[in-house]
């Protein structure tokens, strides 16, 4: 490792080198390329490097950066600050200061240690002359010697303690799992879930999920996580990740009145007594919108009546009716429907 002497810091050129060793660490945790040597990538080991990079940071690089900077042959190249920020902020750190910090830790310590060394030498050349004004017996000067010695040993050792406790505390990050679960019904949720997960010093998270869990990496001790489903009401949750143990249940309370629009509308019950039980759900101005997944028809607003009719229909389509988003107003009313009707390929 190259150290500058004068300022008692890892190089830049060095640090980056480092960089680039965490970034294709960080990479092989999800992915997979023809050479585990990122200076060896190429075509689709660079696009795939391209993706995750843009997943994670929502920033990317071209195919010529990536070339000139991570398999240039020069070795006195440094991209630009707000690169460098990007690319630490792939390898898990806030940003290139953080990162730097982390590395430059060590010189630290290796002058604490020379001069925990140089002190040792320095009592070594003056303890004899102390002790011949004092005319003490030799074995008590070697054991105040070895007492010293040990005491600056001790201290070396509590510096590299705390060191690799700040790292633990500010820089390590786990991964946490989280599944959602229906509160009336206690079963796990099969709907889409958007999640919005808010970090420091980050844009948030968004997460959308089908299979009822997510799992996401996060250093901090508590965060702030926003639930979104069409048929569960919004809510948002503070969890102390200091008590994970393990997969953790978010219990999601249902919207009655949303889970009552789809079951009438695809009911099986006589069309009587669906048309009754839609009548009164829905308000006589509420905006209603179909939504077409063909170029022709994009969306269709429907009176009241034309969805109750369309909901009545002997048709086995409805089946295929979805849900897309529902509002109601103070008196429970439905004012506002948008519903999309998924074409059967069979």
């Amino acid at each position: 490792m190259v150290i500058n002497n004068k300022l008692n810091k890892v190089s830049e050129i060095e640090l980056f080198k480092l960089l680039k060793k965490e970034i294709n660490r960080r990479f092989f945790e999800s992915n997979t390329a023809s050479s585990s040597d990122i200076s060896e990538w190429k075509g689709q080991d660079i696009v795939s490097f391209q993706e995750d990079l843009f997943e994670k940071t929502k920033s990317t690089v071209s195919e010529k950066w990536f070339y000139t900077y991570f398999k240039g042959q020069s070795l006195d190249k440094l991209p630009r600050i707000d690169m460098l920020n990007i690319l630490s902020q792939y390898a898990g750190y806030s940003g290139w200061a953080e990162f730097s910090a982390k590395y430059n830790q060590l010189p630290q310590l290796r002058e604490a240690e020379e001069n925990a060394q140089n002190e040792v030498t320095s009592s070594q050349s003056s303890i004899p002359n102390e002790k011949s004004e004092k005319n003490e017996p030799l074995h008590k000067t070697k054991g105040k010697r070895n007492s010293r010695v040990l005491a600056i040993l001790l201290t070396v050792l509590g510096l590299g303690i705390l060191g690799t406790a700040a790292y633990f505390v500010f820089f390590y990050q786990r991964t946490y799992e989280f599944c959602f679960i229906d509160a009336d019904r206690n079963t796990p949720i099969t709907e889409p879930i958007e999640i919005t997960v808010a970090r420091q010093d980050f844009t948030p998270l968004e997460i959308i999920t089908e299979k009822g869990c997510v799992e996401f990496p996060s250093k901090e001790d508590t965060l702030l996580m926003a639930i979104k489903s069409t048929y569960y009401k919004q809510d948002t949750f503070k969890i102390d990740l200091r008590l994970y143990q393990g997969r953790e249940t978010i219990r999601l309370q249902p919207d009655d009145y949303k889970v009552m629009l789809r079951h009438y509308s695809k009911s099986s019950q006589s069309v009587k007594e669906r048309i009754k039980m839609l009548n009164q759900m829905i308000d006589d101005e509420a905006l209603i919108y179909q939504v077409y997944d063909n170029e022709y028809f994009g969306v269709e607003v429907l009176s009241k009546k034309q969805y109750i009719n369309l909901m009545s229909l002997p048709t086995t389509s409805l089946k295929n009716f979805t849900l897309i988003e529902a509002e109601r107003n103070k008196n429970g009313k439905i004012i506002k429907i948008k519903f999309k009707i998924n074409s059967d390929e069979d």
